[in-house]
């Protein structure tokens, strides 16, 4: 075998990625278009500020419960994949097949597919093309953000980095210009709502509220898909997921004070571009094309942020043997998962094309990636079961207040998956041709197909000989 042949053989990713791109990809990963939208949902849920602040600090105290968790699993297994690797440590190869099946068909697909139509409705806002181009704007977005995490991963997390960077200026300054400069234009016009109008019980209320927040959130877990090309693991990863994720809560929480600061809990609740009106109030029709160059820019980079990390986990598994085995091999010359790259690039391009929206799409992966986020936290148990019997080294850190932490992740998780599934709004694509299915459940039904997809491929794999332990 010649050196270009062995090369292309290999399924090892290289060590390549420092701290401030880790950190990098947790945060930019987790800030995209939610915190633009997401505060008009949750005040349509809530009637007063501090209801709200108080809903986006628990997302901030659930997501960095998880986040505390996830550090350990992740300083313990520092591997390509992420939460494949640690579901597949602790509770075995048919549980981790599911999560990477999911994440191949519904969850990375979904969520570029969701992110990247903001991004294209803003950009088409701001260079003026007509709603008719969004599609080919998201999908020319999605192909070119593949070829340059294909080029390489230096490339991948440089583009990262620097859109990470930008959308943070960007957001600092429009909680600046909130905080200091008075609200002189006039309000556009929309159909007035009030604050906490939908009716339902505080608790209720509160739930439903967590959706939106969650979604704004959704993303402290993708750093541990390229841990096994970070370097130094033990240091970074911890630096990278906890710091990423104390940031981008007191980001959030800054930009809802910011918010209503100009606007009142009523407006919040009327205006869905919440942002763009706060800027309008501002700075006029220049500070709302000014946000919509901001959104653009940040749901830029959470796309890139998806891209790059999704493959990770198709290619753990192919070198797992648990799929096809082309999609484990690197490219000869750039050593990125090329194969499983362009797939994800097909099928992000086909759920943005038909998807109604993206409210539409969006409601397929926050549920099911919040389900496997409360499996992930629970693989901590059989963790620490098998540190206490000897298989496992104890770890260089380890989650505080253990076991309080995993519980109350998973106790408030389970609340607000099972709010999702009650209220959560039919799948309208499903429902076009008869079939009546919440949103929430229909990504959860896809992923547990998983199930006798892996036992088929199991049995293939046995007929063949070469079934790995």
């Amino acid at each position: 075998m010649n050196r270009t042949s062995e090369a292309a053989a290999r399924s090892t990713l290289v060590r390549r990625i420092g701290l401030y791109a880790a950190t990098a990809i947790t945060v930019g990963n987790i800030i995209g278009s939610g915190i633009f939208r997401s505060p008009h949902s949750v005040a349509q849920e809530l009637p007063t500020l501090w209801l709200v602040i108080a809903a986006w600090v628990v997302g901030g105290v659930l997501s960095m419960a998880g986040s505390l968790v996830l550090t350990e699993l992740a300083v313990t297994h520092p591997h390509t994949g992420g939460l494949y690797v640690f579901i597949r440590e602790g509770f075995g190869r048919a549980w981790a097949f599911v999560f990477g099946w999911a994440n191949l068909w519904v969850i990375k697909p979904t969520v570029i597919a969701s992110i990247v139509s903001v991004f294209a409705l803003y950009f088409c806002e701001v260079v003026g093309l007509p709603k008719r181009t969004e599609f080919a704007v998201g999908a020319g977005a999605i192909v070119l953000l593949t070829f340059v995490n294909w080029l390489g991963v230096r490339e991948g997390t440089r583009t990262q980095s620097v859109f990470t960077t930008a959308k943070l200026i960007g957001i600092f300054a429009l909680c600046a210009l909130a905080f200091t400069l008075p609200s002189v234009h006039p309000p556009a016009l929309v159909e007035a709502k009030t604050a906490g109008s939908a009716g339902h019980s505080l608790l209720l209320a509160f739930s439903l509220a967590m959706i939106g927040i969650l979604f704004a959130y959704d993303g402290w877990t993708d750093s541990t898909y390229v841990a096994g090309e970070v370097k130094d693991p033990q240091r970074t990863m911890p630096i990278a997921i906890l710091g990423g994720t104390a940031l981008v809560i007191v980001v959030y929480v800054l930009a809802n004070l910011a918010y209503y600061k100009v606007l009142s809990p009523d407006e919040v609740a009327s205006y869905e571009a919440v942002g763009s009106e706060t800027v309008h109030r501002l700075l006029g029709d220049f500070g709302a094309r000014a946000l919509a160059v901001l959104v653009a820019v940040s749901t830029f980079g959470t796309t890139n942020g998806a891209i790059l990390t999704g493959p990770r986990v198709t290619q753990a598994m192919a070198a797992d043997g648990m799929l096809w085995k082309p999609l484990a091999q690197l490219d000869a010359k750039r050593e990125t998962p090329a194969l499983a790259l362009w797939i994800q690039a097909a099928l992000s391009c086909l759920w943005l094309y038909f998807a109604n929206g993206f409210e539409d799409v969006s409601g397929w992966f926050v549920t099911t990636s919040w389900l496997f986020y409360a499996v992930t936290t629970a693989t901590i148990f059989a963790q620490r079961s098998r540190e206490a019997s000897g298989e496992l080294p104890r770890p260089s850190y380890r989650t505080p207040l253990y076991p309080l932490t995993p519980i109350l992740f998973l106790l408030v998780t389970g609340v607000i998956i099972w709010s999702d599934f009650s209220a959560s709004a039919p799948f309208a694509g499903l429902q076009q041709m008869g079939i009546t299915v919440p949103r929430a459940m229909a990504g959860v039904l896809i992923a547990a197909t998983g199930f006798p997809v892996y036992l088929f491929w199991r049995s293939r794999q046995r007929g063949s000989g070469m079934t790995r332990g």
